[in-house]
């Protein structure tokens, strides 16, 4: 079954099984990479400026390298974008596959 994972702020420190799975995937979607105390590469890396296009690859490529890395149980089909390059906003989108 795929699911939609989207950065999110509500945790739930109880979370078991699929649930746990697609929760540490949008932790790592809405952790920037300095945040995370222990482990300084984890999340996404917002420190390029456009253009939009090289900003969504080189994001791409390190979500995919974070979540090989912290959350091997997702298998990641498809990273998209949703967002305004006029604005600044880009925020990611995952379909990911649950492997228990």
């Amino acid at each position: 079954m795929t699911h939609q994972v989207t950065a999110t702020s509500n945790f739930d420190f109880n979370a078991t099984g699929v649930d746990e799975i697609l929760q540490n995937v949008a932790f790592i979607l809405s952790t920037f990479v300095i945040s995370c105390p222990f482990y300084r590469d984890l999340g996404l890396r917002f420190d390029t400026l456009p253009p939009f296009q090289l900003v969504k690859r080189r994001n791409t490529a390190r979500l995919l390298e974070s979540l090989q890395r912290f959350v091997p149980r997702a298998i990641v089909i498809d990273v998209d974008y949703v967002g305004d390059a006029y604005v600044g906003k880009l925020e990611p989108v995952v379909k990911v596959i649950v492997n228990e």
